[in-house]
């Protein structure tokens, strides 16, 4: 272990935040982040505190189960102290006194960047000290210092390299190896391969770590830092084991990836918004949206070996044919959930379309949306391409389709 030395902090006040500094891990919950960004584009040009605003966001909390409370009174609703959310992330204008949406907040809103694609350019973004939250003396205080991390993509980067090195079922991280163990290598941009190291020795006992620096001091800081791992679970990147201590619980990708990563430290778009379009561009042929991908079909295919009921209802709903190619072909065909299971979608049919396997992951993945009325939205990567720019623009749907699912999920995915 004698290339694992005891790091230093680079300043006194050294942590991990990224958005809020009064944490709210539910609103980093894809349908209630998204329902929210969607409410706000529905509002733009109106203040805050508007009644229209208010009712939407008692519709989001409604719809989405959560239990935050998006609304208490129109005055003094989620964005007085929660609004960093959806700034800090490029999406909504800072220090505006009316509600509006950045290009990039507008083209997530409206389906046109999928929640794939957002995912991957947060994960590639993401940089600390994030100058859409960060005060200039905060910001000066990491300059000083000649430090400036990507915490997402470190994260992957490590889980990565304890997969390569140890073997895949050691790719994970728990909160408190982040908070104890990678939090205070990373403020001396310490090596990627020397973090798995450190990590690895900490999880078996052989790294005494008594003396190193304690990064988060304030009551909230150790959800500041966990924060960076709820995203990667609730955005699909991670899955996660169960564990009666939250900080204990381990987040892991399943399979080392086919590249390592090198997080370039000098790009992000939160820093020059001119990248946006680039870095959306570059996100979308990164490995995040087949992580996800691969993460959603696993869980596809381990329920779908027990719901044959529900395959067979579906099937027979739709007459036997994909919802958009009419392909009647048994062996290219699923039923797709519209609610997902992971957010409460039910196994009944009203829940369920009949779909050609590659509309299914397409329509998993938000490049082809429905809407109660019938009409399709596809993502402009697939919109003029060989084999979807004649997919009709608008399907009749099943009688027996739950409408009210089909306007769940055009709100909320």
């Amino acid at each position: 272990m004698n290339d694992i030395r005891t790091p230093i902090k680079p300043f006194p006040t050294f942590k991990w935040r990224w958005l809020s500094v009064a944490p709210s891990e539910g609103l980093l919950k894809a349908p209630v982040f998204l329902g929210v960004l969607r409410a706000l584009q529905q509002h733009e040009g109106e203040r805050y505190s508007s009644i229209g605003l208010h009712h939407k966001l008692q519709r989001v909390k409604t719809d989405t189960g959560t239990e935050i409370d998006l609304a208490r009174t129109p005055e003094r609703n989620l964005f007085r102290n929660s609004g960093q959310y959806w700034r800090g992330t490029g999406l909504v204008v800072l220090k505006t006194r009316e509600i509006q949406l950045t290009g990039l907040g507008r083209n997530i809103a409206s389906g046109n960047i999928t929640n794939d694609e957002f995912t991957a350019l947060m994960v590639r973004n993401t940089v600390l000290p994030n100058p859409l939250t960060y005060s200039p003396a905060e910001i000066k205080k990491w300059s000083d210092a000649n430090l400036r991390i990507k915490p997402l993509e470190l994260i992957l980067a490590v889980m990565d390299k304890l997969g390569r090195e140890y073997g895949v079922s050691q790719s994970f991280i728990s909160p408190n190896e982040l908070i104890k163990v990678l939090i205070p290598l990373s403020g001396e941009n310490t090596p990627v391969a020397i973090c798995a190291k450190a990590i690895h020795a900490f999880r078996n006992g052989l790294l005494d770590i008594s003396a190193w620096p304690n990064c988060v001091p304030a009551a909230n800081d150790k959800r500041l830092a966990r924060e960076f791992l709820l995203f990667l679970e609730n955005f699909d990147i991670c899955q996660t084991t169960e564990s009666a201590d939250n900080y204990e619980q381990r987040f892991y990708i399943d399979q080392v990836l086919s590249e390592e990563i090198h997080p370039d430290l000098q790009r992000t778009f939160l820093e020059n918004t001119e990248l946006a379009e680039e870095e959306v561009n570059n996100s979308r042929y990164s490995e995040i949206p087949i992580i996800i991908e691969r993460k959603r079909v696993a869980t596809s295919v381990i329920r779908r070996t027990s719901q044959s009921r529900f395959r067979r209802e579906v099937f027979a709903a739709g007459g036997n044919r994909c919802v958009l190619t009419q392909e009647q072909t048994p062996d290219v065909l699923e039923a797709a959930h519209i609610i997902p299971v992971d957010h409460g979608g039910s196994d009944l049919v009203g829940n369920g379309f009949c779909m050609r396997v590659d509309i299914h992951r397409l329509f998993d993945g938000g490049k082809i949306r429905i809407k109660a009325d019938g009409t399709v939205q596809l993502n402009e990567q697939i919109e003029n391409t060989i084999s979807y720019a004649d997919l009709p623009r608008m399907v009749p749907l099943p009688q027996s389709t739950g409408l009210e699912n089909v306007e769940w999920r055009s709100r909320y995915l």
